[in-house]
């Protein structure tokens, strides 16, 4: 046998190898190392995903719907399984909801690492939510509605209501007085990707007690 066609039949040897990983199945969000659960209930399950600079997720499978906060600012390639990549670009700060089912990986070509905090979407409230007071809304639709609130320091929001269950996603470092409607205060910080689960209706003011600009991203269920 001619060096041509031990070549040929070495690489014809590898194909149905290389195949076999193109296909392979998509696994849980449970298996996927860059997927990191952090907290869940009823309601929700958050998990902190980190991708670094040159690395992928496997493909993996989103059975919910999923709100998605961005930490920092980087260019990615996403690919739906069957389908060529595309380019997603994302900010710091970011907020984007994700219809499922899809089953897809991420891949970061960029010299940043990829951060984000997944939101899954497990059950609805069934309320009618109050009128945006605190901030700007930057997303809403059948599931969720989404505000972000940036506060100066010593700046603080007008009083507002929340109806139902929500979760605020801090996107910077940063000290917030809660006072709600009887007067109490509580004392809380925020770094960026922290986040704080509110279970029940509440009223309150949101008052900047650092030195630095606060952001906050509030998550409210419908």
């Amino acid at each position: 046998m001619n060096r041509f066609r031990s070549t040929y039949f070495f690489l014809t040897a590898l194909l149905p190898l290389g195949r076999a990983v193109a296909q392979s199945p998509a696994v849980t969000l449970d298996h996927e190392a860059k997927h990191h659960p952090v907290f869940a209930n009823e309601w929700v399950r958050v998990l902190d995903v980190v991708v670094p600079s040159g690395d992928s997720t496997l493909y993996h499978v989103h059975p919910n719907d999923y709100v998605f906060v961005t930490f920092g600012d980087v260019a990615l390639k996403a690919q739906a399984q069957g389908a060529e990549k595309t380019d997603l670009v994302l900010a710091n700060g970011e907020v984007r909801i994700t219809m499922a089912p899809i089953t897809h990986r991420v891949l970061n070509p960029s010299s940043n690492p990829f951060h984000n905090l997944t939101i899954e979407l497990l059950k609805s409230s069934g309320v009618a939510l109050a009128p945006v007071a605190a901030g700007v809304m930057v997303l809403d639709n059948a599931r969720v509605r989404v505000e972000r609130i940036v506060l100066e320091p010593g700046q603080s929001t007008a009083r507002h209501e929340h109806r139902g269950p929500g979760l605020d996603v801090g996107i910077a470092a940063g000290a917030v007085d809660v006072t709600n409607a009887n007067g109490k205060t509580e004392h809380v910080t925020y770094a960026p990707a922290s986040y704080h689960w509110n279970a029940a209706a509440r009223t309150h003011t949101l008052t900047n007690t650092g030195r630095g600009r606060v952001e906050i991203v509030e998550i409210e269920w419908k």
